[in-house]
């Protein structure tokens, strides 16, 4: 059992965290931005080749509130709990990693996300499975850029309006099926 002044200590770490964490932006060490983009990669190996694909891409435009997209069920689960809440379970994830190279992108803009300063900017990267479930489609959030990979600093949930969607379905196994791809083991 952790005595007091562990517990201690260890809750003083958190809240040092905890209470930097909104003002990494301020200081140049994380960018703010709107989400833009989920979607989830995967590459595998079929016939002396290297192929690469996303069955589930789903972005939204902040200029008229449309979530737009398309989402493969067989293989990502019930991840897309709805288009603004795509959360991939562990238990999917290693189903997924048992037979790809999987990885989980977002798309973050804003205007520090610009060089030139002068107007608003994006970028596409990677993050770990837990940042891409812990922020949503309307929500704004604060990245640190590592190399080429993202980390979540903080979310600002329900930052935006969403007015319509346009997310549909498709069959990602029938989209590849002369590459090796099948639903087996799903």
């Amino acid at each position: 059992m952790p005595s007091r002044r562990q517990v201690l200590a260890a809750s003083g770490v958190a809240f040092t965290t905890g209470s930097l964490g909104s003002c990494l932006s301020k200081v140049g060490l994380a960018k703010t931005g709107e989400l833009q983009l989920k979607a989830i990669s995967l590459e595998w190996q079929y016939g002396n080749q290297t192929y690469i694909d996303q069955p589930l891409w789903i972005g939204f435009d902040h200029g008229d509130g449309r979530i737009f997209g398309r989402y493969d069920p067989a293989f990502v689960g019930g991840s897309v709990r709805s288009p603004d809440d795509i959360v991939v379970s562990e238990d999917r994830h290693h189903k997924l990693s048992a037979r790809f190279t999987v990885k989980y992108l977002l798309g973050v803009c804003g205007k520090n996300f610009d060089s030139s300063e002068e107007g608003t900017g994006c970028l596409n990267t990677w993050t770990s499975r837990t940042d891409f479930n812990r922020v949503q489609l309307d929500d704004r959030a604060e990245v640190r850029v590592t190399g080429e990979r993202f980390d979540v600093i903080d979310v600002y949930e329900n930052a935006y309006t969403i007015r319509s969607t346009d997310v549909h379905t498709f069959d990602f196994a029938k989209f590849h099926e002369d590459d090796g791809i099948s639903t087996d083991g799903l």
